[in-house]
């Protein structure tokens, strides 16, 4: 597994933000280990088994040891996972979707790369669709496409990015990029038809992201238990990106572009770190 990094600008706040970010990622694979041990991937139904290229994205305060639990489950099914992470997440979205098309042209063996994007990575990853990428599904997790509904959290830490940049911070996005012509096509294809399966994935307990931000008329949308890192590493996330990927190769091309119900799954909450798949059988 080759991890993708777009390194950040050098300057102590982007050097602090990452070094937060590094420590904030090992806590949370230490938090995967405390829930218990991963089903083996014997137990994993066949039906959630699959094969190609997955490139997982993270969004904002997210480095590759955030990303680990997500890749090793993807792993586990049989994907080939790169993670990418655009610095953490903070950079111009124009500037971070381009370093993601190059890695997405760069693993694509000709059939299509699944894509699988947290919080803002989601944000990248379809406009990274709608610019030509060779996508073959697009699965989010918590990611706001609706900016007018986010939270206190997301809109203090949008605040406090924003600001950071105009000042001077490098690879961090400015003010500019929410109504200037830098990111203007960047804007307007996060919000674009989506012509490859696409799934959002959101929770009613995401303090950062609130669900209604994450719901979207292009997609098949998905409830699970968990906050915004929860959707990382927590058992229903995980059971809804892996069905969303095996769906993805059964239905047609066109399907993400037909409106699906607010509510149309909702996984249960589940034990352990990893969906218990032992009473899966070989469905």
């Amino acid at each position: 597994m080759t991890t993708t990094t777009a390194a950040l600008g050098t300057h102590p706040v982007t050097e602090g933000l990452t070094a937060l970010a590094t420590v904030l990622g090992r806590i949370a694979g230490v938090r995967t280990l405390w829930r218990g041990t991963a089903t083996p991937a014997d137990d994993v139904a066949r039906r959630w088994r699959g094969h190609g290229p997955v490139v997982v994205v993270g969004g904002v305060g997210t480095v590759a040891a955030g990303l680990t639990p997500l890749c090793d489950w993807l792993g586990s099914l049989g994907y080939d996972v790169t993670p990418h992470t655009a610095g953490i997440g903070t950079a111009c979205g124009a500037r971070s979707t381009d370093a993601l098309l190059d890695t997405i042209t760069r693993v694509d063996r000709g059939a299509g790369v699944h894509l699988v994007a947290h919080s803002r990575g989601g944000l990248f990853a379809r406009a990274a669709v709608a610019a030509g990428a060779p996508a073959r599904s697009l699965v989010t997790l918590g990611t706001p496409f609706d900016l007018r509904r986010l939270g206190l959290v997301g809109l203090v830490l949008g605040t406090f990015m924003s600001t950071a940049g105009t000042l001077g911070v490098p690879d961090v996005a400015r003010f500019e990029c929410l109504y200037g012509s830098c990111c203007a096509e960047f804007r307007r294809t996060v919000r674009a038809a989506v012509p490859v399966p696409f799934t959002s994935i959101h929770s009613h307990g995401d303090r950062v992201v609130p669900w209604r931000a994450s719901v979207d008329a292009a997609a098949r949308n998905v409830t699970v238990e968990g906050g915004h890192l929860d959707l990382l590493d927590g058992p229903g996330p995980l059971a809804a990106v892996a069905e969303a990927l095996a769906g993805a190769s059964q239905r047609h091309r066109g399907a993400g572009l037909r409106p699906q119900a607010r509510h149309e799954t909702r996984v249960p909450r589940q034990r352990g770190p990893f969906p218990d798949l032992a009473a899966a059988g070989s469905a």
